[in-house]
């Protein structure tokens, strides 16, 4: 039987809105910053420079940030023989997560489905791939998301991305279950769909932008549609 619902963030439990203009004004914001710090680069090659550099994991002595978000801005700023300005780093995250702020929403169908989840009884968690955990919390508190969590694991905190089993692993332990009591829903094939399935959950993919429409496996447009899923072992009292 599954009796815990674990859900991606981003793309699942917030939606994007114009996903191009977001990014962009992410990282205009960061390289407004680093411009001023004396690095003279053109725009587009910084842009992919910075998203070479977001992807590449921190080495040990690359942490010298509260998150991964700072001290990924820390070694950027190294990279282009900018001073490691801890201050500067934190600016440019700040106005990175503004512009990406700016273009993300909150379904309609999001806060009902989490609300009926806590209701019926299931435990639901957050587990989500980001490297400023601040902005996770603050992002589902002014939504009004961050009590219909029991467990909200980000990224950045515990050291370990999606797809990796770690992560999904922390999330079974908060609730002393199985992986085959786990159902996980996200939007990634990659890091939400493949991870979970590989430490044994049910995995749903969440396909909000019509992206995925031959996805053979379970999917769904908007999270209310969870029920199609759920509904057939609440009847019938067997796993979906």
């Amino acid at each position: 039987m599954i009796r815990v619902v674990l859900l991606d963030l981003f793309g699942t439990v917030v939606a994007y809105g114009d996903i191009i203009t977001g990014t962009r004004l992410a990282w205009e914001g960061i390289y407004r910053v680093l411009s001023r710090l004396g690095a003279r680069v053109p725009f587009e090659e910084f842009a992919r420079e910075w998203q070479a550099q977001f992807l590449t994991p921190l080495q040990p002595g690359e942490h010298t940030g509260e998150t991964p978000f700072i001290s990924k801005l820390v070694r950027l700023f190294r990279s282009y023989g900018a001073p490691p300005d801890l201050d500067a780093a934190r600016e440019a995250v700040l106005a990175a997560l503004a512009g990406w702020d700016a273009h993300t929403l909150l379904p309609e169908d999001t806060l009902p489905t989490l609300c009926t989840l806590r209701e019926r009884g299931y435990g639901v968690a957050l587990v989500t791939n980001f490297d400023h955990p601040p902005y996770v919390y603050d992002l589902l508190r002014e939504r009004g998301l961050e009590e219909q969590f029991d467990a909200i694991i980000v990224s950045g905190e515990v050291g370990v991305d999606k797809p990796a089993p770690q992560i999904f692993h922390l999330a079974l332990q908060a609730f002393r279950c199985t992986p085959e009591e786990a159902l996980f829903v996200g939007d990634s094939l990659e890091a939400d769909i493949t991870g979970a399935q590989a430490v044994g959950c049910r995995a749903i993919l969440i396909d909000r932008r019509g992206l995925h429409k031959d996805f053979p496996g379970p999917r769904i447009e908007r999270l209310d549609e969870l029920w199609r899923y759920l509904a057939p072992q609440e009847e019938a009292g067997r796993p979906i």
